[in-house]
């Protein structure tokens, strides 16, 4: 019977994470935006012209102009992630962008800019942006590489500010180097907002280089490995 117990303990269904979602580019080749458009993704404003591409097992985004782009993904209501815990992503950067400043008050207009982030939105009420040209959005949590922040420090952005947040993990202003982020997403939605996290309902790749300075013929270059979304 104690044996059994052991096994039990050791080698259960408890000790296992189980994927709810992956995006692995360990083996991924061809037409970046075709690989992403036939898994249901969508390129948005000018991620097509930032060089989009794979290499040695990497997603590579390297824009040569100070611009916005957005690879996004708006899972179906049948498809909603639910009973998820932890986020799990493989990442890094080869140049940070010049110029991107996330400190100061939130009130106040700052050059939030990122060479790689991951957006993570959560049910399907949607919260006022503070502005009437920008669309309004789902509750949701951002991860970003930064070059200067804070790690464990709750950022704004200019926008989004009822419902969105921000945070720089890892960072440690690291170069070519393969970072891993790995965060009970679950517990995070609750300290935030003090509510039970909804579903997950889409994520977005986004790079950010507006207005920051051209460097080495580019203005950032940043990779992503994989992105796990798992039960544990």
């Amino acid at each position: 019977m104690g044996l059994w117990i052991c096994l039990i303990i050791f080698y259960g269904p408890s000790v296992y994470s189980e994927t709810l979602f992956q995006l692995d580019f360990t083996n991924a080749s061809g037409d970046a935006e075709d690989w992403f458009e036939n898994r249901g993704w969508e390129f948005k404003e000018d991620m097509d012209d930032m060089k989009p591409r794979f290499e040695k097992g990497a997603f590579i985004v390297e824009p040569d102009d100070d611009d916005l782009g957005v690879i996004t993904l708006q899972l179906k209501k049948d498809t909603y992630l639910k009973g998820f815990k932890s986020i799990r992503i493989e990442w890094g950067v080869n140049q940070y962008p010049k110029g991107a400043n996330w400190e100061g008050p939130k009130d106040k207009k700052r050059n939030t800019r990122e060479p790689i982030s991951l957006m993570i939105f959560f049910g399907e009420d949607k919260f006022d942006s503070g502005s009437s040209f920008v669309p309004n959005l789902p509750y949701y949590i951002t991860f970003f590489l930064g070059e200067n922040e804070k790690p464990g420090k709750v950022y704004y952005g200019n926008y989004w500010q009822k419902a969105g947040r921000y945070f720089c993990e890892s960072c440690d202003g690291s170069l070519n180097k393969t970072l891993i982020t790995n965060v009970n997403l679950a517990e995070r939605f609750q300290t935030l907002f003090g509510k039970p996290a909804p579903p997950i309902t889409g994520l977005t790749i986004e790079v950010d280089v507006k207005d920051t300075k051209n460097v080495n013929s580019r203005h950032s270059k940043a990779f992503i490995k994989k992105i796990e979304i798992l039960d544990n």
